[in-house]
């Protein structure tokens, strides 16, 4: 009874670890490094309120422009207390760009807009252009951070 016991356990184990072979092809998780940035004033990404402070961006996936339409984009303080991870688009083009990260004043509220990875040829969007432009009445309404070069 213990052996066709053991023996089911290690078939059963086998299969739900054949079953879940393929999808580990599938999984792309990005190898960039974060963009760490400093803001200097309380911004909000989705639903969630961020304090000013140091914060790390990272896209999770590896997007290709034209191909790709969404990205997973990471937000974390460097001291660890703040966390969102969010479904963004994906936005760019044939070159990579300079590092950077866009914001959005609506009324008393600044939006995470943009972020753009070192080196990367595609950038995360958070908001539609429809819901940006209702938001943001002009130019003077966007703030945009751009990370050193040495990642500080």
């Amino acid at each position: 009874m213990k052996r066709r016991f053991a023996i089911s356990a290690v078939v059963l184990s086998a299969v739900f670890g054949l079953a879940l072979y393929p999808s580990a092809g599938y999984a792309q998780t990005s190898q960039h490094s974060a963009l760490t940035v400093k803001v200097p004033f309380e911004f909000v990404v989705g639903n969630q309120t961020f304090p000013a402070g140091t914060y790390k961006f990272h896209s999770l996936l590896n997007s290709v422009p034209g191909k790709d339409t969404i990205e997973v984009l990471e937000v974390r303080s460097t001291e660890g207390h703040q966390y969102k991870a969010i479904v963004t688009d994906v936005v760019g083009g044939d070159q990579p760009t300079n590092a950077r990260v866009v914001f959005a004043r609506s009324g008393a509220r600044t939006l995470l807009d943009e972020v753009w990875e070192p080196g990367r040829r595609v950038g995360c969007r958070l908001h539609s252009r429809t819901d940006l432009t209702q938001a943001v009445e002009n130019e003077t309404d966007r703030v945009t951070l751009i990370a050193s070069a040495d990642g500080r």
